[in-house]
């Protein structure tokens, strides 16, 4: 198993590779017959050759990537990061405008594009990495006229289901923290898969969900939560959090979750990404600085 450490530094490096656009060093990173699906729910591919001609297009708009957090799994494999990347518009936008992501062009066409979204890595025993899959809607795409970090603007408005599905982390973490249980479970589904962390826990049912959240809730968990990000098909809702608990001590976790709704809009499964590197215990230090978008 690659340790936390090792994961975070081949995150990061992804990320720096890909902005000095260096495609031949980034490929490096992959095993030959590694999958990768960007973005989420637009099917998936395989292989150096198209993983070339994926970093290619990105290499080609000039893109540029903060990442804005790292964190791992404690099952020695995975690796999640919470990257913005920005790129000239050309050459993904007018492919994103033909696949109706963007709306196309009224008049002249942005000159920028920007893109918030979730890197989930899966490193092998060997060190690269075995699988790829980033996570963005419709909603984390912006554009801008003349390229400036505060004239980027997103879409006008965002379908309910768009909109439910990113609220629903942030009526989770009201409810747990005001203590209702009940509310909180009623928010997935009977089957639900419960990860937190992976690697180490894993609940499946509502009963063990219950049980789970009471257990924190007792614990007077709060979290401060960023910017979600979500996938094409509709299905998936990823969010940074700085969780704060309190009894019987205090502890501070640094985590990404990534939470699968079904058709009703109910958790089925939900993977809470945090190690023994994105805790402190004791003095927890100031609040995160998170976006609250909502």
């Amino acid at each position: 198993m690659i340790n936390e450490r090792n994961r975070k530094s081949i995150a990061r490096e992804h990320s720096r590779r890909l902005s000095a656009g260096d495609v031949d060093a980034l490929l490096e990173l992959y095993a030959k017959d590694a999958t990768f699906e960007d973005p989420v729910g637009a099917g998936g591919r395989a292989g150096h050759e198209a993983l070339r001609a994926h970093f290619e297009s990105a290499v080609a708009g000039n893109v540029a990537e903060t990442v804005e957090d790292t964190v791992v799994g404690q099952d020695g494999a995975h690796v999640l990061s919470r990257i913005t990347a920005v790129m000239d518009y050309r050459p993904r936008g007018p492919v994103y405008a033909d696949r109706g992501w963007l709306p196309a062009p009224q008049a002249a066409e942005p000159t920028g594009l920007r893109c918030h979204y979730a890197l989930l890595l899966r490193v092998g025993e060997s060190g690269l990495i075995e699988d790829m899959r980033a996570f963005w809607g419709r909603p984390d795409i912006e554009t801008s006229a003349d390229g400036a970090a505060e004239s980027f603007r997103g879409p006008e408005s965002i379908t309910p289901d768009e909109a439910a599905l990113r609220q629903l982390p942030y009526t989770y973490a009201r409810r747990l923290e005001s203590g209702d249980v009940s509310g909180t479970v009623a928010l997935f589904s009977d089957d639900v898969v419960f990860e937190d962390p992976v690697g180490r826990m894993k609940l499946c049912g509502k009963e063990a969900l219950a049980k789970h959240v009471a257990h924190g809730s007792a614990g007077k968990v709060n979290e401060i939560l960023g910017r979600p990000v979500s996938s094409m098909d509709g299905r998936f809702v990823v969010i940074r959090g700085d969780a704060r608990i309190f009894v019987p001590e205090k502890m501070r976790m640094r985590m990404i979750t990534v939470c699968e709704l079904n058709k009703d809009g109910l958790g089925v499964h939900i993977q809470g990404f945090w190690g023994i590197t994105d805790t402190t215990f004791g003095d927890m230090g100031p609040d995160t600085d998170t976006d609250t978008d909502r």
